[in-house]
């Protein structure tokens, strides 16, 4: 990156609004402030109510313009926030202005955030809690990427660095001047990195259910043809995403579709119904139901009172154990019928460990439009499905593969840093080795394919 460059990108939707923003980050900020304004005076960090220009001297619109200066801006070079009316042709006609000003270019994808990273303004955690901040949709993603921008996470590191840096100073010394080894107090040492150690465990453990949390799970609709799995999608999205109708094998393939429930992320798929299929295409739909059952780990079993037969009794006991070790459980449709509990109870008792499993009945076709019982129903699988940890702001926020890894490593020099103890050469040695892992975690050392990895996530103009 070239320091002479100076960036722009639109950091609002781009389409018709009441206003959109245009932000510029570079040495040149001012300069071009004072061309497109035709104005010589800008206070840092205030507001000035001016008139935009083109290269020709014709009014482009008239807005706000606000200039930050280095250091005290987000990137910490001088910058620009043009604040002008939303309309696509005002913002094609400034984007046309300024590149045709000298050394001003448009930005690349999350060029600014990296700009700030480069010039110290907050390390590399930060700013990948930030890209997640950003592209965050539900509650529970909101509350992860929160703290792992500005809370949980960046105090923890810092607390393990300063405890690493600490001790690796006392390991040091006792290299340096080995006649006084003996008054160093080991024992000290042992404690604060044992107390490191379980921590990033702890953090370890609990990063699956911060990836959860934020990604979301998986969540498959299965069970025999004509017991209502589809009017069930449906009422779960409320719409009619998915095509029902009384003749059996009408869902030949999957419906997927994205809900949130209680903050939650969820990604709920309608399957092709489990039974031994009469014809080509519906042996297909059987066959692509049974790849996602083996892939997936959350399961909804739909049963009904039309859907039983002691055959589709057999397919589904054989599909219940082999996902015998993952999330099930069994929501009985069609409750209207006046043979509902007969049959609930025929299900029961073909079915073995049936009644063990969490279950949920209702009348897709009654309960269409009542909210009370869709509440109640998502309270339910909230509760006997997705099983997620939602006292989050007590936890450690790493959920990031890149960031995992990372810390697993530094688990594992640590571990050998303690092992040995009471070779001071190599315990310090591990010791830095911990160290080092830390500081890559930071973007300090080593990161320059993370680097790409990180920035590429931010939109345009972040």
């Amino acid at each position: 990156m070239e320091k002479k460059d100076t960036i722009f990108a639109l950091s609002t939707p781009y389409g018709r609004s009441a206003v959109a923003m245009i932000r510029l980050s570079g040495p040149n900020s001012l300069n071009i402030a004072k061309t497109i304004t035709k104005k010589n005076r800008f206070p840092h960090r205030q507001a000035n109510f001016v008139t935009f220009f083109d290269n020709k001297g014709y009014i482009i619109d008239r807005g706000l313009l606000i200039f930050f200066k280095s250091p005290s801006s987000y990137t910490g070079e001088d910058m620009l926030e043009i604040h002008n009316h939303g309309s696509v042709a005002i913002i094609n006609k400034m984007f046309e202005t300024l590149e045709k000003i000298n050394a001003c270019r448009f930005a690349l994808p999350g060029e600014f955030s990296k700009r700030a990273f480069i010039n110290g303004k907050n390390d590399l955690i930060h700013f990948e809690g930030l890209a997640n901040l950003i592209s965050s949709e539900t509650e529970q993603q909101r509350i992860v990427a929160t703290q792992q921008t500005f809370g949980q996470v960046q105090n923890i590191c810092k607390e393990w660095r300063e405890k690493i840096v600490e001790n690796l100073a006392i390991l040091d010394s006792a290299i340096d001047f080995p006649e006084e080894g003996e008054d160093y107090n080991f024992k000290i040492v042992l404690k604060d990195l044992k107390k490191i150690l379980q921590t990033a465990k702890k953090a370890i453990k609990f990063s699956n259910t911060c990836e959860q949390a934020y990604k979301g799970q998986d969540i498959v609709i299965f069970g025999p043809p004509n017991s209502g799995k589809s009017s069930f999608y449906n009422l779960l999205c409320q719409d009619n995403k998915a095509i029902t109708s009384s003749i059996k094998g009408t869902t030949r393939d999957k419906n997927t579709t994205q809900l949130e429930i209680f903050g939650l992320k969820a990604s709920i798929t309608d399957t092709a119904g489990l039974r031994k299929a009469n014809n080509l295409i519906e042996r297909k739909g059987v066959k692509k139901t049974l790849q996602i059952l083996d892939i997936s780990k959350n399961f909804i079993l739909v049963l009904s009172p039309d859907s039983f037969s002691k055959k589709n009794c057999s397919f589904i006991k054989d599909t219940i154990n082999k996902i015998k070790n993952k999330n099930l459980v069994v929501v009985y449709n069609k409750k209207d019928l006046t043979s509902f509990q007969s049959v609930k109870k025929k299900w029961v008792s073909q079915i073995p460990n049936l009644d063990q499993i969490n279950s949920f009945s209702i009348s897709c076709k009654q309960n269409k439009s009542d909210y009370q019982m869709l509440i109640s129903l998502m309270k339910f699988l909230n509760k006997n499905l997705l099983c997620v940890d939602r006292n989050l702001n007590e936890n450690y926020y790493f959920f990031e593969k890149s960031q995992i890894s990372i810390i697993s490593s530094m688990v594992i020099d640590l571990e050998m840093c303690i092992k040995n103890i009471k070779n001071i050469e190599i315990a310090s040695e591990f010791l830095s080795k911990s160290l080092l892992s830390l500081d890559t975690l930071y973007g300090k050392s080593d990161v320059e394919d993370r680097l790409e990895v990180v920035f590429n996530k931010f939109c345009i103009g972040k």
